[in-house]
């Protein structure tokens, strides 16, 4: 194998190159794409994916839309801070649970609503309430679970006795 003839082969090749019909080149792409082109309008926006709305073409009501459902969410947390019943066990914990639940469903609507909306400063109000939610639920359940230490004053039992 070490002593081929590569001038040799390499002539053999060249002769059946030069032998071989003679092929027709392919056309040219750029007439198909141009073409493909011509045929479809420029302002159409891809199947499927909206448009980016910029402060100047976003609807009033979108916007007034996401800043209900902040305000309807800092309500739900400012109710937990002023909430006048006893939350140590039975029913006015869970009621008290619930809405500390709901504020943090609300906190993550909004953050999804401003999300899409591109509303940037009520996207970051919404998560801070999520964590104002997330903190007020701590609180109040990781004693419960043995997690963390309960209160003296504030025993953690989730049934009255």
């Amino acid at each position: 194998m070490a002593d081929r003839d590569w001038e040799k082969e390499l002539a053999e090749i060249d002769r059946r190159i030069a032998a071989a019909p003679a092929e027709t080149p392919p056309p040219a792409p750029v007439a198909k794409a141009t073409a493909a082109r011509a045929a479809v309008p420029a302002t159409r926006e891809p199947a499927g994916i909206p448009p980016i709305a910029t402060a100047a073409r976003r609807p009033w009501r979108a916007t007034l839309g996401v800043l209900l459902r902040l305000l309807v969410t800092a309500a739900l947390l400012a109710a937990v801070v002023v909430w006048p019943y006893d939350t140590r066990c039975g029913p006015w914990l869970a009621g008290y649970l619930a809405t500390i639940g709901l504020a943090g469903l609300g906190a993550i609507w909004t953050a999804v609503a401003s999300w899409r909306h591109r509303a940037a400063f009520v996207h970051v109000l919404a998560l801070a309430l999520l964590a104002t939610a997330g903190v007020y639920g701590a609180r109040e359940v990781l004693p419960r679970i043995g997690y963390a230490m309960p209160d003296p004053a504030h025993p953690a039992m989730w049934v009255c006795q």
